[in-house]
């Protein structure tokens, strides 16, 4: 098999970056659309530190999709952009991926937000959550680190969970072949989530959840440490925080390597994460968007 080289989707265009915007968060639709959070940059700080924007701060989502480019408006957040995700109805999520306690519960820490920017819902979505990705029906699928798991907050104690849009649970594992430890990625094939996770040292998973009866199958992972994957039937593309992309055959149930390429890009990888989405694979490199296919 020859691989396909990765595509540019999209390029942040030179007249924002002129203007002092700057991309700080970033997802992938369920139906494909890209969503890139523009904050201006006297709220941003410097590349690769962390919180990567100061609190409150103005900015704006713009999505581009099949019906072309919308933008949601958005004023005095209060809510650091570790996930940016879309929901039905042209809303917005946004989530930090830390939870704080005070003495009388856990404070929100993701708000959704209306297609005109007004805060709608403030969620409690759980601490230490490396990875977030919603479906087409609005469910939210989380999967979490260590701190989380081992932690009181109890949306993070199964390490793996779905919520609705008010922040119910609506699935959690059962049947895993062993206990969550860290969260890596997430896709979506359909109507059914994908989440990897590791629960040791020794290997790593994905779990495929239909949301109608929540059954779950795990499969071994081929790739040990993804940032993100996607998966269109037995097929499956891997990307590593190193800039090598894997695609995979499911076998059974195992994944057999079919080919492998270095990115090859200009730009910065981004290593924290990559969007999976029915079987084509979303990556940020520099100021560029590129997808590839399982």
């Amino acid at each position: 098999m020859t691989p396909d080289r990765p595509v540019e989707v999209w390029r942040l265009p030179e007249e924002e970056l002129t203007a002092g915007r700057r991309a700080r968060a970033w997802t992938v639709g369920p139906d494909g659309e890209l969503a890139v959070l523009l904050v201006p940059e006297q709220y941003t700080a410097p590349a690769g530190s962390w919180p990567s924007v100061t609190l409150p701060y103005d900015g704006e989502v713009v999505v581009l999709g099949r019906q072309g480019e919308w933008r949601v408006p958005l004023t005095g957040v209060e809510v650091l952009p570790d996930h940016l995700a879309l929901l039905p109805g042209r809303r917005v999520l946004l989530a930090d991926y830390r939870a704080d306690e005070e003495d009388d519960g856990w404070l929100p820490n993701g708000v959704v937000f209306g297609p005109d920017g007004t805060p709608e819902a403030e969620l409690s979505l759980g601490d230490d959550m490396p990875v977030l990705v919603t479906d087409r029906d609005g469910r939210i699928w989380m999967a979490y680190g260590d701190e989380g798991i081992f932690g009181d907050h109890p949306m993070a104690a199964a390490g793996l969970r779905a919520a609705d849009t008010a922040g119910r649970a609506v699935w959690s594992p059962s049947g895993l072949p062993g206990e969550p430890l860290e969260g890596l990625a997430g896709a979506t094939e359909g109507g059914c989530a994908w989440l990897a996770w590791y629960p040791s040292s020794s290997g790593s998973y994905l779990t495929r959840v239909d949301p109608v009866g929540g059954a779950s199958t795990t499969t071994r992972s081929p790739v040990r440490l993804p940032i993100g994957f996607a998966v269109r039937g037995r097929e499956g593309v891997f990307l590593t925080k190193d800039g090598e992309l894997t695609w995979h055959l499911l076998v059974g149930k195992e994944w057999k390597r079919t080919a492998k390429r270095r990115v090859g890009l200009s730009g910065e990888l981004d290593r924290q994460r990559a969007h999976g989405r029915d079987g084509v694979l979303w990556f940020r490199a520099g100021n560029g968007w590129y997808q590839v296919s399982a």
